[in-house]
């Protein structure tokens, strides 16, 4: 566990070297300038229409970064034989990646929080009215960050940083679409059409799950049932992704 920890927290310093803060001073000029230029043309729904533009752009930006970010850790560490020296150490492939996951996604969860409190600031500010509700909302997403960092890690395991990036990109906008894809499927008058969509159904990440964004822009709490789901459906796919990225790691050959 401690060599975990100690890939987890030297991920974490590479990701902010990346200079990811700079993301949070960005991101809040945007939502100030947004509260703006959506309260006079909202109608009265300025708070509703910021808060749900706010939230939605939090977990977009954190996603991509999850992404993109995540798909080079790996390379990286190949590249610059840096993993040479790790795997020389008595620590198991399947681990390294535990560590890689771990230290990305506490990085991307802690970015996402910080976007997330400036919204909070910005609505309370302008609209004297503090939507605590949206802290349902942020672990919703926080956990949908961890199965995005599963998945880029599944495929970083294996293959590119530019094909991570695509399929897992692929793969997140095809699991906001996979209950559409599942009744698509099964309109269908083929057997074999409706039994692939079923298998593609159940490989994806069900995405939607974790959007409540409008329910808490309208003052309405996510349910504690659904954030207990939520969290075991993330815990157990993210777990299959990264006991299947683990076993494709330990037979990779680095050259």
């Amino acid at each position: 566990m401690s060599r975990i920890l100690a890939i987890a927290r030297n991920t974490v310093r590479e990701v902010v070297r990346e200079r990811v803060v700079l993301v949070l001073a960005l991101f809040g000029v945007a939502v100030v300038i947004a509260s703006q230029v959506f309260s006079p043309l909202a109608m009265g729904e300025g708070r509703k229409v910021v808060t749900d533009f706010g939230l939605a752009g939090a977990a977009v930006l954190a996603t991509m970064l999850a992404i993109f970010l995540g798909s080079s850790l790996l390379y990286k560490e190949l590249d610059r034989r840096t993993i040479y020296a790790v795997m020389a150490k008595p620590i198991r492939r399947a681990d390294f990646l535990f560590g890689k996951f771990a230290g990305l996604w506490a990085t991307t969860s802690l970015l996402l929080a910080g976007m997330t409190g400036i919204v909070l600031a910005v609505v309370t500010v302008a609209y004297h009215d503090t939507p605590w509700v949206v802290l349902g909302a942020l672990l919703l997403a926080i956990f949908e960050l961890a199965v995005v960092t599963a998945i880029v890690v599944l495929f970083s395991s294996f293959t590119t940083p530019a094909l991570t990036a695509f399929f897992a990109v692929a793969t997140v906008v095809a699991g906001h679409f996979a209950e559409d894809l599942h009744y698509f499927g099964g309109q269908g008058g083929s057997a074999v059409v409706s039994g692939i969509t079923e298998a593609v159904y159940w490989l994806l990440p069900h995405m939607a799950l974790f959007n409540a964004r409008g329910l808490v822009a309208h003052g309405i709490a996510v349910e504690p049932e659904r954030l207990a789901f939520a969290f075991a459906y993330a815990a157990l796919y993210a777990a299959a992704a990264l006991t299947a990225a683990g076993a494709i790691f330990e037979r990779r050959e680095f050259r």
